[in-house]
C-alpha cells in the first residue's frame, strides 16, 4: 500500500515549483544566452549578412483553426476574393494589379497610364492615377502622397489601411501558442499571430497561404511559468513579413537597412525561409523578412535609453493635425503609465501660430526631433516609399525620451512600398502635400527647415543611395534569396504571389524595376534641386 504524501509547507512548496517550472519543463536546448530575458542582443545570430535563415514554426491542429476561424469571422472564408478574385490565379501567385484589391484594378479599365482614377474601397473613396504595381499585371488606381487632388479622398484623406474608418482588419488576430525550431534549439509556447493589414487581408481573401506573422516569445507565460521571460537570443517580439506586393522579395528589407545605416531609427532585418507545421508536416510557406521589433532592444541602441514611452501612430489622429487618443496605441508598459501628454504637447506645438518663425521652432523642437524627421522625410521621400506618413496615417512610431524631457523621436517601420518608379510618392519639392499633413506642409514651408531636408535629400543619393552602391545592394540581395524563391527551394503555388519567375527576374532588372530606379534617382533628386552629382 502506498504511503501518502506529505503535505510541504509553504516555502518548501514555493521551492519545489520554482525547480519544476525552471528547470524539467523547459526545452532541453534552453541556454541563458538563447532562451533567456537578460541575454544581450545577438544581432549577429538573428540577422546575419548574406544569410538565408531557417525557421520551423510547429502548431496543434486545434491552434490552427482557431487562428482560421478568428480571420473567418473578420474577413470571410479563406480565398473568398477581395484580392484577386475567388482563391487567386491558377498558378497560385497574384496576376492582376499586382497584389492590391480588385477595386483598384476595377477602377483603371479602360484606361492609360497616368490617367485619373477614382477607386472606392472598404469605405474610403479617393482619387488617384493608373499605374503598374512592382508586382506587374494590369493596371491599378494606385495610392499617392498628398491630400486633396492626386492621391488623397476629396476631403484630403487618401486611403487609409491601418486606421480610422479605412483599417481592413477590424481587430488585432487572436495569439496562439506555437512551438519555434531554429539552428537545433528549441522554443515553446510562443506566441504566434498573423500580422498586418493590407498585407493581410490580401493573402487572405486571394487564397495565398503566404501569411505575415508575429512572434511574442513570452505571451504565455502566465499558463507556462517555465518560459517566465522566454526571450529568442535577447529579443522578446520578432515579425515576419510577406513581400505581397513586391515582386523582387527584397524591398522591405533593403529600405529599412538603408535608413537605420543612414541613422534614422528602424529596426534589423534579415531573410527568412519560413516552414509551418499545423499537422500535416512542415510546409514550406516561402521567403520572408523577418525585422526587429520597434520597441527594445531598438529604442536602448537607438537612444541609448529606452525606458521611455513609445506609441504607434495608427488612425487619423496619426496625421498631427489634431490629438486623437486612439490614434497613438502605447506600444510598452511606460506609455499605458505616463500618458499622451508628450503627443499631445507635440500636435499643440505643430499647429500654434507661425507667424514668429523663431518662437514656433523652439516650440516645436522642444517636443520633437525635427531634425530626425527632416532626415527620415528626406531618405523617405527619395526612396519613394509611399505607404508613410504624408500618405498614409500609420507606419511610424514615436518615442519619448526620458532624458530630453519626454521630446519625441520618429521610429519608422514597414516598408515594403518603396523603391517604386512610376508611382510617385510626391514630387522631391513635397508641393503635392497639404496641410492635413502639417509635419510636412508646415516644414517645408519654414526657410530654416526646408535647406535641412535637401541637404538630407542630396546626401542620401551622393551616399548610400548613389547609383553603384546601390544598384550592387540591390543585386546582392536580389542573388542571395533567389534559391528560396525560384531556385531549388523555390516557393510554391499557393504560398506566392509572384505571377511567375519572370517576374521575380523583372522586378530586378525589367523596365521601372529596382536597377532602373538606382540607375536614375540620382540625377532626378538633383535635377530637382538644381544641383550637380
Amino acid at each position: 500500500m502506498a504511503l501518502p504524501r506529505p503535505r510541504l509547507s509553504g516555502a518548501f512548496a514555493l521551492l519545489a515549483f520554482v525547480l519544476g517550472a525552471c528547470g524539467s519543463d523547459r526545452p532541453d536546448t534552453w541556454t541563458d544566452a538563447s532562451h533567456g530575458k537578460h541575454a544581450p542582443p545577438a544581432y549577429d545570430v538573428v540577422f546575419p549578412k548574406g544569410k538565408v535563415q531557417r525557421l520551423d514554426i510547429v502548431v496543434t491542429s486545434e491552434d490552427w483553426t482557431t487562428m482560421q476561424d478568428d480571420m473567418t469571422s473578420m474577413l470571410g472564408e479563406f480565398g473568398a476574393g477581395g484580392g484577386v478574385g475567388p482563391g487567386g490565379p491558377p498558378d497560385g501567385g497574384m496576376g492582376g494589379g499586382g497584389g492590391f484589391p480588385a477595386e483598384f484594378e476595377a477602377a483603371c479599365v479602360g484606361k492609360a497610364a497616368g490617367e485619373a482614377c477614382t477607386a472606392t474601397f472598404n469605405g474610403s473613396t479617393f482619387t488617384s492615377t493608373c499605374a503598374t504595381s512592382p508586382m506587374g499585371g494590369a493596371l491599378a488606381c494606385l495610392p499617392t502622397m498628398g491630400g486633396g487632388g492626386p492621391g488623397g479622398r476629396p476631403d484630403g484623406g487618401g486611403l487609409e489601411p491601418g486606421g480610422g474608418a479605412g483599417d481592413i482588419i477590424p481587430n488585432t488576430p487572436v495569439y496562439v501558442p506555437a512551438t519555434v525550431k531554429f539552428e537545433g534549439k528549441s522554443w515553446n509556447y510562443v506566441g504566434l499571430r498573423y500580422k498586418g493589414n493590407s498585407s493581410l487581408s490580401q493573402a487572405w481573401r486571394s487564397g495565398v497561404g503566404k501569411m505575415p506573422l508575429r512572434f511574442n516569445f513570452d505571451k504565455f507565460e502566465d499558463a507556462h511559468p517555465e518560459i517566465e521571460g522566454q526571450h529568442f537570443y535577447g529579443f522578446g517580439k520578432l515579425s515576419l513579413s510577406n513581400a505581397v506586393a513586391d515582386a523582387s522579395l527584397i524591398r522591405n528589407k533593403v529600405a529599412t537597412d538603408l535608413f537605420r545605416e543612414a541613422g534614422v531609427p528602424a529596426s534589423y532585418t534579415a531573410f527568412a525561409a519560413v516552414y509551418l507545421d499545423h499537422g500535416d508536416g512542415p510546409q514550406y510557406w516561402g521567403l520572408y523578412t523577418l525585422a526587429e521589433d520597434p520597441g527594445d532592444p531598438l529604442l536602448e541602441r537607438s537612444f541609448g535609453d529606452g525606458s521611455g514611452p513609445l506609441y504607434e501612430a495608427d488612425g487619423t489622429g496619426a496625421r498631427l493635425q489634431s490629438f486623437d487618443e486612439a490614434s497613438f496605441e502605447p506600444d510598452n508598459k511606460a506609455a499605458e503609465a505616463a500618458g499622451w501628454g508628450s503627443v499631445q504637447a507635440l500636435i499643440t506645438a505643430l499647429n500654434s501660430d507661425r507667424a514668429d518663425s523663431v518662437a514656433w521652432r523652439a516650440r516645436l523642437e522642444a517636443t520633437l526631433d525635427v531634425d530626425g524627421f527632416l532626415k527620415w522625410l528626406a531618405y523617405n521621400t527619395v526612396i519613394e516609399n509611399w505607404d508613410a506618413y504624408g500618405a498614409m496615417s500609420h507606419n511610424y512610431l514615436l518615442y519619448s525620451h526620458p532624458g530630453e524631457n519626454g521630446r519625441l523621436h520618429w521610429v519608422t517601420w514597414d516598408h515594403d512600398r518603396s523603391f517604386q518608379d512610376g508611382m510617385r510618392a510626391t514630387s522631391l519639392s513635397q508641393e503635392s502635400v497639404d496641410a492635413t499633413w502639417p509635419l510636412i506642409r508646415y516644414l517645408m514651408d519654414d526657410p530654416t527647415y526646408r535647406p535641412v531636408y535637401e541637404k538630407y535629400a542630396l546626401e542620401a543619393v551622393d551616399g548610400l543611395l548613389a547609383p553603384g552602391p546601390l544598384e550592387a545592394r540591390f543585386r546582392e540581395e536580389h542573388a542571395l534569396v533567389t534559391p528560396w524563391v525560384v531556385g531549388e527551394n523555390a516557393e510554391q503555388a499557393g504560398f506566392t504571389f509572384l505571377s511567375s519567375p519572370q517576374a521575380f527576374q523583372d522586378a530586378l532588372t525589367g523596365a521601372n524595376g529596382l536597377v532602373d530606379f538606382a540607375t536614375k534617382r540620382q540625377a532626378q533628386v538633383h535635377a530637382a534641386f538644381g544641383t550637380s552629382p
